[in-house]
């Protein structure tokens, strides 16, 4: 194992995610010396971020340094290495504004939150603080979840609120009660890790060399890893391209759709949309706005972020024939009949608002708008939600979590198993019953005119092995860690799939502030392992992985 190598990309990868804390030092600023007309929790955020950028720069210089007389480039165990040590570095050096503004205090859940963000799970543990309305002294928030064994959720909330400064009536609770500045950051992380902060330096960071090929086959999503072009750094920026371009458009959508909002409303909508992120700087999520409109465009855009971005590359090139894609076709005929089949199954069943309201029964058109949104922000992983479903019938509740497995299409910002994986799993399965009464039948297996290989197909079986296995695991834990069966199982779908929402106590109106810190570190391992893909961070926890002679 070249230790020295991995230190050196580690420092030139730090160097260059220290440029992109520039972005929320200015935005910082801005809210700090110019705004002056709002109140803000934490209005001199400016100087953590620039703690934040120091420390950076200080440990890319040591990585750098570390590995400065070594060759540029990599081989396949230090590329791996170097992809699971990006995804673990990066949340923590993230989090720290949040920990030295005094916003989270508590390291572990700055530590989710962010890696929530860059995986683009979108989970939050951002809950406001209760009080006691007598003595003002803060409270323990109590939640039942009910069963067969009622469970009870004691824990405080993790967000102080916005007082006013001459009535101390509190103004603002909750994410909604978080600088600006640190909202900017949160959703600028989903963002970066939409289409992969290991991708967006294989192609701005050309000392990495011939490299960048392992760096980009070990991040990408996907069972089958096509490039654009010949080289793989062209590869990156192409795709780059493209996802700002899809960035750009959705801001210009925004603004028609709903020319009230805000500039930094605008920013975070994107960032967590075309991402498939969910995260929003509204307690109520997207409902919050209020706005048909601005859920309408939401919707668009992170089912465009859940296609594969090659399509888009070949389809601006005029070869819309690539567009003939089983995994494309399969992928929308599932969304649509489970949006259809969610839609009927809610209509004329109670609705709750996400402020906890209830408002009625759906009705017609409103089960499909509910409805529909709802299904594709759960097969996407966006996890934006305008209504509370954990009150729900079953078969809707069941029918989502079954989205959540289901997932967007390889290549692409969502989350999930895949659909092009569970279209080979078919294939294979039906080969292999055919080769029952048809043994002298020989077959080559082929996904969109492309021969896939023995491997491939192996690999598909090991990755739902991998799931059934870790979702057990995780699930056993959570529930030995106290959470109720079903808001266990609910969070390992959200947290292995990349999906941001749940159920029962993690339900779409409460959050993820009850969890334990054991039960933190699990969440934040998932989410990295599903974001990855479960091989390249399990390979890494082989012995033999870091032998010098393997």
């Amino acid at each position: 194992m070249l230790f020295r190598e991995i230190f050196r990309l580690m420092g030139l990868y730090l160097f260059g995610f220290a440029f992109f804390l520039l972005i929320p030092i200015g935005v910082a600023g801005y809210y700090q010396f110019f705004d002056t007309l709002e109140h803000h929790p934490q209005p001199h955020t400016t100087i953590y971020f620039f703690y934040t950028l120091l420390i950076t720069l200080a440990l890319g210089f040591l990585g750098y340094f570390a590995g400065k007389k070594t060759k540029p480039q990599l081989y396949r165990r230090e590329g791996i290495a170097a992809v699971v040590l990006i995804w673990l570095i990066t949340p923590a050096i993230s989090a720290l504004p949040f920990v030295l503004s005094g916003t989270l205090e508590n390291p572990l859940q700055a530590y989710f939150e962010m890696a929530s963000g860059y995986t683009t799970t979108g989970a939050s543990i951002m809950a406001p603080k209760a009080y006691d309305p007598e003595t003002g002294q803060e409270m323990e928030i109590v939640q039942v979840v009910p069963g067969v064994h009622d469970t009870t959720y004691r824990y405080y909330g993790t967000i102080a609120p916005v007082r006013d400064p001459e009535t101390g009536k509190i103004i603002a609770s909750g994410v909604e009660a978080v600088s600006k500045a640190l909202l900017f950051w949160r959703s600028f992380s989903q963002w970066l890790g939409g289409l992969g902060v290991v991708v967006l330096f294989v192609a701005i960071l050309p000392a990495l060399g011939v490299g960048g090929k392992l760096l980009y086959q070990a991040e990408v999503p996907g069972p089958v890893k096509e490039g654009v072009t010949p080289r793989i750094k062209e590869t990156a920026i192409q795709l780059w391209k493209i996802y700002l371009f899809i960035s750009v458009l959705e801001i210009g959508a925004l603004i028609w759709v709903n020319p009230n909002l805000e500039w930094l409303d605008l920013f975070t909508i994107t960032f967590s949309t075309v991402s498939t992120g969910g995260f929003s700087i509204k307690n109520e999520s997207i409902a919050g706005y209020h706005s048909f409109g601005t859920e309408m465009v939401v919707l668009v855009f992170f089912l465009l972020g859940s296609l594969n971005f090659t399509l888009y590359y070949f389809s601006f090139r005029g070869k819309f024939y690539r567009l003939k894609d089983p995994e494309l076709i399969l992928y929308l005929i599932v969304l649509v009949l489970a949006s259809l089949v969610i839609s009927f199954s809610i209509l004329g069943t109670p609705k709750m608002n996400m402020d906890g309201v209830y408002d009625g029964v759906f009705s017609l058109g409103e089960a499909f708008r509910y409805g529909v949104f709802q299904a594709a922000s759960i097969q996407t992983s966006t996890g934006f939600t305008t209504t509370n479903y954990d009150i729900w019938p079953y078969f809707p509740q069941v029918l989502l979590l079954i989205l959540m497995y289901v997932g967007g299409m390889s290549g692409s910002t969502a989350g999930g198993m895949k659909m092009i994986r569970h279209y080979m799993v078919f294939r294979i399965a039906q080969y292999r019953v055919e080769s029952i009464f048809r043994p002298e039948s020989v077959r080559v297996f082929k996904v969109g005119g492309r021969e896939v290989d023995v491997k491939a197909a192996s690999m598909v079986f090991v990755f739902f092995v991998i799931v059934i296995a870790l979702s057990m695991v995780a699930t056993l834990f959570f529930v030995a860690d106290g959470c109720d069966p079903e808001t266990s199982l609910g969070m390992v779908a959200c947290f292995i799939n990349n999906i941001g929402v749940a159920f029962r106590a993690a339900s779409p109106i409460n959050g993820f502030a009850f969890l334990s810190e054991p039960s933190l570190v699990m969440a934040s391992l998932v989410m990295i392992l599903g974001r990855l893909e479960f091989f390249a961070f399990l390979a890494v926890l082989v012995p033999a992985f870091w032998k010098q002679d393997s």
